[in-house]
C-alpha cells in the first residue's frame, strides 16, 4: 500500500487542483477555496484513522485534532473571551488526539470496514450535515466540502489498490482488493453500522437540488472547459 506521505502529497496536489477549478470557475470564493483545499487533505488520509503504527497514526490524529480544534474556533461565537476560545480549541484537540485516538487503535483493523466506499459516503454525509447544521453553511458549500472529503477519501483507496499491484512482477499482491470495496463483508457488525449511519445522516444532510443541478449543467462545463485553457 502507498505510505503516509505519498497519500498526504497526493491529497494535497489533488484537492489544490480541484479547489483552484472551483475557484476559477466562480463557484466558491478564496476563503471556500482554501477550506476546500484543506478537506480534501483531510479526506486523503482519513483512511489510515485505523492505522497501528504509532508514528503516521500519532501524526494523522494531531493533524485532525487542530482541524476540529480550529473549525470549532472559527464557529464560535464573536462574543465569547479569547482566553475561553483558546481553551475550548485545545480541549477539543487533546479530545481528538488522545481519547478518541486510543478508542481507534483498540477497535479498528486496518483496511478493515474503514477502508471501504461505505465509509467515504458515511463521512460525506457528516460532513455536509456538520457544515451546514453547525457551522451555518449554505446547502450548496456544504455538499462540495463532502464532495471534497469523498474524492480525498476514494483517491486514498484507489492509491492503496494501484501499489498492491506488482507491475513489474506481472502479480498481485496480497492486500489487492483489501482497500477500494463497497462494505467490509466479513466484518457484518461493523459493516451494519456503517450502512444504518448513512441512512440515519441522509435524513439530516441539507438539500441535494442546488448542487446536483451545478455539477450537472452544461453550463458549468462550458465555462470550465473556456477557463481551462
Amino acid at each position: 500500500m502507498a505510505n503516509f506521505n505519498t497519500h498526504l502529497g497526493v491529497a494535497a496536489v489533488g484537492s489544490g487542483m480541484l479547489a483552484t477549478l472551483c475557484l476559477q470557475v466562480g463557484l466558491v470564493d478564496a476563503k471556500d477555496a482554501i477550506l476546500l483545499a484543506s478537506m480534501g487533505v483531510v479526506g486523503g488520509i482519513l483512511p489510515d484513522i485505523d492505522l497501528h503504527y504509532s508514528y503516521p497514526s500519532r501524526i494523522l490524529f494531531s493533524l485532525l485534532g487542530i482541524v476540529a480544534a480550529f473549525l470549532w474556533v472559527f464557529a464560535a461565537e464573536n462574543d465569547l473571551p479569547i482566553i475561553y476560545l483558546w481553551g475550548a480549541g485545545l480541549g477539543v484537540y487533546l479530545i481528538v488526539r488522545y481519547p478518541i485516538w486510543s478508542v481507534f487503535q483498540k477497535m479498528t483493523v486496518h483496511r478493515g470496514a474503514i477502508h471501504s466506499i461505505g465509509v467515504a459516503i458515511l463521512f460525506a454525509f457528516a460532513t455536509a450535515a456538520i457544515s451546514y447544521h453547525f457551522f451555518a453553511r449554505p446547502a450548496f458549500i456544504s455538499w462540495l466540502v463532502a464532495f471534497f472529503i469523498f474524492s480525498g477519501f476514494i483517491l486514498h483507496l484507489l492509491l492503496d489498490e494501484i501499489y498492491s499491484v506488482d507491475f513489474m512482477g506481472q502479480r498481485l499482491k496480497r492486500s489487492f482488493g483489501t482497500a477500494l470495496k463497497l462494505i467490509d463483508y466479513k466484518d457484518k457488525t461493523s459493516s451494519a453500522v456503517i450502512i444504518l449511519g448513512i441512512v440515519g445522516l441522509w435524513f439530516v444532510t441539507p438539500d441535494t437540488r442546488i448542487f446536483i443541478d451545478t455539477i450537472t449543467s452544461p453550463e458549468t462545463y462550458r465555462v470550465i472547459s473556456e477557463r481551462l485553457l
